[in-house]
Order: structure tokens, then C-alpha cells, then sequence
């Protein structure tokens, strides 16, 4: 007991020493400005904002906090060794991808392709034996394969489990125009955690050294997943304990189903690919043709869960499509008039002061008539309600319901991918 006990604190220690780490509150910039670039497309959608930015980036903050300590748990059991992974192989990959399409900025796709490329080149190395000499090939062939496609498969399971706790959290709605030319109501979802985590680096040091005074000893099977050292004799491999920081995000598009269950279906699935990716990465230790089946699923496994994920989503009925019998509420600002009046997602308001609605634009027409005080007959589930609303002195523009897309909406957005060095110098349309 005393062992856990002391390897925990020294691990929460380490994580905690993340905040003061500058480059931890470098993501959290990050993540804010991409929270009030969220916010902003709502003001210029729907000329309000929808979320807050404040809350939108504590709340990633806490979850963050959260993740980091799953992710570093896994990362302390296994011994996953920093130096012995290749992550200077990992970021110049990422970003390359990144600039042909944002969503490959992932180390799923990087860590694949790393990784198929150092199989490639160890199976040249027994012909080509010059290839060692080579300063950036031989960091390829020295990569431990199991230990980064695991970190690959720890960090998508943090990821999982973060969508599932707050992945619905501050959902957009936007109006989308699909493949088939119609636009239909959804919600954009999209989250970004700053993670504090513990890394391992190893290092090896002679045995009569003082940096092993005040050490914990580990068990005789850790690391699980091994090393790519070899200490010679009088030496010994000590691992150290780092502050890291890392930024995970999560983009999706709910259409045909409300956020709260998407994110839980969507999580579901990451699992079950992270899960089955750190056990194929973790046998290879043992077999080693397994690294083979890792390295190709890595990429591949993630591609196909978003194919997957994005078919099952557009093949459905969208839930928010055009209608002429009332408007149906798709989101309420919080502290409105529409959200003191006790409107809720997927109400239908059906009528005015017993005055039937047929459009967005017929309901603002309605309320400037009846400024003062108007009463909603509201249909909510198979219950019809009466609301009364106290308008005065908000402006009716300011109700506070973002509506469903009429049979001619003036804004909406397309679902184009495009590389990100062809937008460079050119001017963002406007909505």
C-alpha cells in the first residue's frame, strides 16, 4: 500500500506542476479564442450568442484536469517512455497533415504513418544497412512501435471518456446544407480540453548514482511495455517524472440526433477503437508480427469510425427541417425572454395570442404587434401548453429562441474541406 501510495503522490505532484508550466496557459489561449470563434458565428448566424466563452473555457479547464489524470494513470501503469517514442517524428507529421484538412491534425494518422514508415525502413535496413548513418532515418529505426501506437490508443481513450462527460456542452446550432441541396437545423459540437500529464523519461545512469537517493522502487514487470535501452553493467535505467501538457479536441455535427446522444454514441465508438488499438499495440510486445495490424489500424480504424459516424448521421431524417405549421425551437438563450418563459429545445410554437404561426418571420411580426405581453400556444411532446412571455422593454429581435430553418433560410453553412494552405491570403465569405 505504501508503494501506491507514494508513486500516486508523486504523479499528482508532477501533474499539478502543469499549471504553472506556461505553455499549459498557451492552450488555454488557445482553446478561448477558438471557444469566442465559435460564439462569434453564432452572433453573426443568429445576431446573439448562444454559449459563453467564460464558461465554455472553465469548464474545459476542469474536464481537462480530469483527463489528464486518466491519461497519466495508463501512462505511469504501461511505462510509456517519452524519449523513446518519437514524438519529434510525431509534430512535423501532424502538421503537415494539417495543412492539406484540419481534422488530420490527430497522431492517429501521424503515429500510423510514422509508424509504417519505420517498419518500411527496418525491413530495408538488413540490405541497406547504410540506412543507420542516416541522422533522420536512424531516429526511425531506434522507435519503440508498441509503446507510441499505445500512447496513440491512451490519448484517444482520455479523449472518449471527456466526450462522454462534456462533449454535448455548449452544442451550436447552426443551419447546414446537405449533399442533397436542402439546409436542416443541427448543432455543432465542438470541445477542446488543455491536459495537464504526467510523462515518463528515461535515462541510463550508473548504479552507484544519487539521483536513484530518494527514488521508488518499481516492480520487477514494469515497464510493461519495455524499453529500447540496453544498460551495461554497473548501470541502471531511471525513469524520471515530467510535466507535460497536451490539447485534445473534438468536432462532430449532430443533425438526425440530439447532442446529448450523440456525443454518448460517439464516445462509445473512440472507446472501443482505443481500446482494441492499446491491445493490439501491447501484444506486439510479446508477438511481435502484432505491430504490423497496429500500425495500419491506427489510421485506418479512425478513418472508418468517422466515415462510420458521419453515414449513420446523414442517413437518418434530420431532426430540424422546414416547416409551415409553426416554428420549432432549436436552442434558448439562457437568461432571455424565451428561457424565462420555460421554452425548451424542440418545443413548437404553434400559435400567438390564439394567432396561428407559419414562419420565423410571421412569429417577430407577432410579438411587435403584442409587444407588452403575449401568450404561446406551444406544443411539447404530445402536450399543449400556454406560455406567457413578457417582451417589454427587450427589443423582439432579442426573444432568445433560435428557430428550425424556414423554406428560405439567408444564412447556413456548407460542409466543404479544403487544404489550409489554399486558404492563406484569401478573405473568409460572409455568412
Amino acid at each position: 500500500m505504501s508503494f501506491w501510495m507514494d508513486i500516486s503522490l508523486l504523479m499528482l505532484n508532477t501533474l499539478l506542476l502543469g499549471f504553472i508550466n506556461p505553455f499549459f496557459w498557451l492552450v488555454v489561449i488557445i482553446v478561448f479564442m477558438q471557444y469566442r470563434r465559435a460564439v462569434n458565428m453564432e452572433k453573426k448566424l443568429f445576431g446573439q450568442p448562444i454559449n459563453s466563452v467564460w464558461k465554455q473555457t472553465f469548464y474545459s479547464i476542469f474536464y481537462g484536469l480530469i483527463g489528464g489524470l486518466f491519461g497519466s494513470v495508463f501512462l505511469l501503469f504501461l511505462g510509456i517512455s517519452l524519449e523513446s517514442i518519437g514524438i519529434v517524428y510525431l509534430w512535423p507529421v501532424a502538421i503537415l497533415l494539417f495543412l492539406f484538412n484540419p481534422r488530420f491534425l490527430c497522431f492517429a494518422y501521424a503515429g500510423g504513418i510514422v509508424a509504417v514508415v519505420a517498419l518500411a525502413l527496418r525491413v530495408l535496413h538488413p540490405v541497406m544497412p547504410f540506412l543507420e548513418n542516416i541522422g533522420i532515418l536512424s531516429g526511425l529505426l531506434n522507435i519503440h512501435l508498441p509503446s507510441l501506437l499505445t500512447l496513440v490508443g491512451i490519448l484517444h481513450l482520455t479523449e472518449a471518456l471527456l466526450i462522454y462527460m462534456s462533449g454535448h456542452k455548449g452544442a451550436s446550432p447552426i443551419y447546414l446544407k446537405t449533399a442533397a441541396g436542402d439546409v436542416v437545423g443541427g448543432y455543432s459540437m465542438q470541445r477542446f480540453w488543455p491536459l495537464p500529464l504526467m510523462g515518463l523519461w528515461a535515462m541510463v545512469v550508473a548504479e552507484t548514482s544519487s539521483a536513484f537517493v530518494g527514488s521508488i522502487p518499481m516492480p520487477e514487470w514494469w515497464p510493461l511495455l519495455g524499453t529500447v535501452m540496453s544498460p551495461g553493467g554497473g548501470e541502471r535505467i531511471l525513469y524520471m517524472m515530467l510535466p507535460l501538457v497536451a490539447g485534445l479536441g473534438y468536432s462532430d455535427v449532430a443533425v438526425s440526433s440530439r447532442p446529448s446522444d450523440k456525443r454518448v454514441k460517439a464516445a462509445r465508438y473512440l472507446a472501443l477503437y482505443s481500446i482494441l488499438l492499446t491491445i493490439v499495440a501491447v501484444s506486439a510486445v510479446f508477438w511481435s508480427f502484432m505491430i504490423i495490424p497496429a500500425a495500419l489500424m491506427a489510421p485506418l480504424g479512425h478513418e472508418l469510425l468517422i466515415k462510420k459516424g458521419n453515414r449513420e448521421e446523414f442517413s437518418r431524417a434530420p431532426l430540424f427541417s422546414p416547416t409551415d405549421q409553426g416554428v420549432i425551437v432549436m436552442a434558448v438563450v439562457p437568461g432571455s425572454p424565451a428561457a424565462q418563459a420555460g421554452l425548451q429545445e424542440g418545443d413548437q410554437i404553434k400559435a400567438v395570442n390564439r394567432v396561428p404561426v407559419n414562419s420565423e418571420q410571421h412569429f417577430l411580426e407577432l410579438l411587435r404587434l403584442n409587444y407588452q405581453q403575449v401568450l404561446l400556444t406551444v406544443q411539447r411532446h404530445d402536450r399543449e401548453l400556454l406560455l406567457p412571455v413578457k417582451l417589454s422593454p427587450v427589443p423582439v429581435s432579442h426573444f432568445g429562441a433560435v428557430f428550425a430553418p424556414g423554406r428560405m433560410p439567408r444564412v447556413y453553412v456548407e460542409m466543404k474541406h479544403s487544404p489550409v494552405w489554399k486558404r492563406w491570403g484569401r478573405r473568409s465569405p460572409s455568412a
